[in-house]
């Protein structure tokens, strides 16, 4: 097996980044999810396209990013008095078709909610920076540490989709925590070597929906640059062999989605891992995974793990 360096340091060291913009495949995918909510209505908006699902009391408007920035999806959670937002996009202009929304649902935003480290969750918190934003303490700190590197790297390539400064969470969520919000409960689980080295997935008990953020893509090709295939992997199987559940949420691509989305994403991580212990270069690797996935969205994504799975010697 090929050695691995995916420390911190040499996570973000000397890397090209920033410069990589994500790209479009040629062929769109097709494949649909369903789930147990009363119903779902999907809506194009000026950049993304938002669906909302429809539970007995609640609601969750799920907003999908242009392939751009790779198709990152963003949940608000609409109790009956309130809005909780869940990630905030790469992009602040996204953001803020995101809050511009938010406000015409007309119920005043609770908080926000970031799942993990990687910008493409956090950039656009920027524009929800006046209330209270939510993290994991690993999460708070990472960000703290990493988010100015992270918004200097992306001015080259996304301009004026980058935040002018970090928003680093301010209120810390502790792992395996519970709250019951207007009579919404969400249990807040810490989900460890994955697509992120610390990441945040929240299940909603009563309308049986666990929200997975990056834990789990759509049609989307994954972010294998931590390197931890097999983390990843058995945080999966666990996942599937969860059966609290009806509907699953990704943190990429559409929330029209189910139990498949899981098993493609066993296949897709064990694929990639395979090639990568077979492979010496990053073209080699992108090369075998674009003719295995020619629909797949969020291609950019390849090119940005790989500059994280080959580092320059």
């Amino acid at each position: 097996m090929k050695d691995l360096n995916i420390s911190r340091r040499n996570f973000i060291s000397g890397t090209a980044a920033g410069s990589v913009l994500l790209g479009a495949p040629a062929i769109l995918s097709a494949a649909t999810l369903t789930g147990g909510a009363v119903g779902q209505i999907k809506t194009p908006m000026t950049n993304g396209s938002m669906t909302v699902t429809e539970f007995k009391n609640t609601k969750i408007h799920s907003y999908v990013s242009p392939n751009l920035t790779g198709c990152v999806t963003t949940h608000i959670i609409e109790t009956p008095e309130r809005l909780i937002i869940v990630d905030g996009q790469r992009s602040v202009i996204f953001g803020q078709e995101i809050r511009d929304y938010a406000e015409k649902i007309g119920k005043p935003i609770d908080r926000m909610i970031v799942s993990h480290l990687h910008p493409d969750h956090w950039f656009g918190a920027y524009q929800f920076r006046d209330v209270p934003i939510y993290s994991l303490e690993s999460t708070q700190g990472e960000i703290d540490q990493l988010g100015d590197f992270f918004i200097e790297i992306s001015k080259p390539s996304l301009g004026k989709h980058v935040p002018v400064e970090k928003v680093v969470p301010d209120t810390l969520i502790a792992d395996g925590s519970s709250e019951t919000i207007d009579g919404v409960t969400l249990e807040y689980r810490h989900v460890t070597d994955a697509e992120s080295d610390n990441m945040l997935t929240i299940f909603l008990k009563d309308e049986k929906v666990l929200i997975a953020q990056d834990l789990l893509y759509n049609n989307c090709h994954l972010f294998c640059g931590h390197g931890n295939f097999q983390g990843w992997q058995a945080s999966l199987k666990a996942m599937r062999d969860d059966t609290s559940f009806d509907l699953v949420l990704p943190g990429h691509g559409e929330n029209t989605g189910s139990r498949q989305a899981i098993d493609d994403a066993l296949i897709y991580l064990e694929f990639v891992e395979n090639t990568f212990n077979k492979v010496k270069t990053g073209d080699e690797l992108k090369a075998a995974i674009m003719e295995r996935y020619p629909s797949y969205l969020a291609a950019g994504l390849v090119d940005i793990q790989n500059l994280f799975l080959f580092p320059e010697k």
